[in-house]
């Protein structure tokens, strides 16, 4: 737990760092740009927390290598502003066209790529150990599980030498321990074994509830772990929104108040931010979106698949049109799940096959299919396809396998689809062959007699 925990301390501390980078080279372009003195404020809060921020990192560093990498990004950032920061700012002072000449040589840029890359690696490292922590603290919990089914059959062998003197009082209470066994298996820890007269039952109930209750704390910590790691993505998206508005506030405010007034090179990097400043604002709402998927409610209800997928498709419908699609929706069955998340999932999915469809119209067909005791709808086009070794990448928070120049997108649609399917108890997975398309097959828990029939 404690690992988890201080790996999602080390993400969070990196990620700052990485703002307040941005942060100190929006504030002295800022600078460079206007000349106005109120730009190297930012700029000079910024330096104080990345410092702050290095400090606290380097306390709750793993090894002396996470603790090197982190002393080169702080040479890095402090070769940033002797050698590009300050000579620029300084040159401002005195001439635009000075400073713009120093910019141009790209030596601050260059350093702070280098500082980025960095970071890249030092979060990526991160976000391993967290996940590696996280698998620990399931297996724990697994082995307990196990451990403690070991430990009942075993209670109830006992039982069964004794039961030739006590036959109606062992009995009963081995019915209670069996019936609370189940429970433990079902995941459910709160019921306790009632006292009895005979001593050994009343010692062997009082370790069943001394078992049962380790076992309950366990799943206890393990599921606020998880929700500490849920909240953690919630709230880190909420707070990266604040400074985002103000950047892209400013931004505005140089574009209308200077649209015209500077050379072209400045127009394109207030051009260039704008348009950063807007893409990250919508990766920013696309975790929240996949973070709100996470946590929905789910209530089960029966649902006309055909309906449904229509009414995706006329929203869709300038996509399809753009795509010069050829959509076909077969006969749809009536199922019985949580009608806004699959929505979500098909959205997605039928979305992506318009999306990447080469150079040819795309082809597009919706079908379903019975599978023993479930539902298996599928999402079947022409498009590009996908290599085998991406199969399960692509369902992968932001993973992309196209620039977005090519292919325009967040990269979390398909992990916003899997998310669903696993809140729905359902299975997503995909067949492709690259340059000839790829069906996606979502396969849902079996619904009502009733529902067996397309509609």
């Amino acid at each position: 737990m404690q690992r988890v925990l201080d790996a999602q301390a080390r993400t969070q501390l990196l990620s700052e760092l990485t703002g307040q980078v941005s942060a100190m080279e929006n504030g002295q372009r800022g600078f460079v740009i206007t000349g106005q003195a109120g730009f190297l404020a930012p700029y000079q809060e910024a330096q104080a927390s990345f410092q702050a921020a290095a400090y606290a990192l380097h306390d709750l560093s793993v090894d002396d290598a996470q603790r090197r990498t982190l002393a080169r990004v702080q040479a890095l950032v402090g070769r940033w502003q002797q050698e590009a920061a300050q000579p620029e700012i300084e040159a401002r002072l005195t001439s635009l066209d000075r400073a713009a000449a120093l910019v141009g040589r790209g030596r601050g840029r260059a350093l702070l790529n280098q500082v980025r890359a960095q970071l890249s690696v030092m979060t990526t490292q991160e976000n391993s150990r967290l996940s590696e922590a996280t698998r620990q603290s399931q297996a724990t919990l697994s082995a307990v599980r196990w451990f403690s089914v070991g430990g009942l059959l075993l209670g109830m062998a006992l039982l069964v030498v004794t039961a030739s003197r006590v036959a109606r009082t062992v009995g009963r209470h081995v019915q209670e321990l069996g019936a609370a066994a189940q429970d433990m298996a079902r995941g459910a820890y709160t019921r306790r074994m009632p006292g009895s007269p005979v001593q050994e039952l009343g010692v062997l109930g009082a370790q069943f509830d001394r078992m049962a209750g380790a076992v309950q704390e366990r799943e206890h910590q393990l599921r606020r772990s998880n929700r500490e790691l849920e909240q953690f993505t919630y709230v880190a998206s909420h707070d990266l929104q604040e400074p985002l508005r103000t950047i892209g506030s400013y931004t505005e405010l140089l574009a209308r108040r200077y649209a015209g007034q500077l050379d072209e090179r400045a127009d394109q990097y207030i051009a260039f931010t704008t348009a950063a400043t807007q893409r990250l604002k919508t990766l920013i709402q696309d975790l929240l979106t996949y973070s709100r998927v996470r946590r929905a409610e789910r209530e089960a209800v029966p649902v006309n698949l055909g309906p449904l997928v229509q009414g995706l498709l006329a929203e869709l419908a300038p996509q399809i049109q753009a795509a010069q699609a050829e959509v076909r929706v077969d006969p749809l069955p009536t199922v019985t799940t949580t009608p806004d998340l699959l929505r979500q999932a098909l959205h997605h999915l039928i979305s992506n096959a318009l999306k990447f469809r080469g150079e040819r119209p795309a082809r597009v067909q919706v079908t379903a299919v019975r599978a023993g005791a479930r539902w298996v709808l599928a999402v079947q086009d022409s498009g590009i396809g996908i290599a085998p070794e991406y199969h399960e990448r692509i369902f992968g928070v932001f993973q992309r396998l196209h620039s977005t120049d090519a292919y325009p997108g967040s990269g979390i649609g398909l992990a916003v689809a899997r998310a669903v399917a696993e809140g729905l108890g359902a299975e997503l997975w995909l067949e492709s062959t690259p340059g000839q398309g790829s069906t996606f097959f979502l396969g849902l828990p079996g619904g009502p007699a009733e529902g067996d029939a397309p509609a």
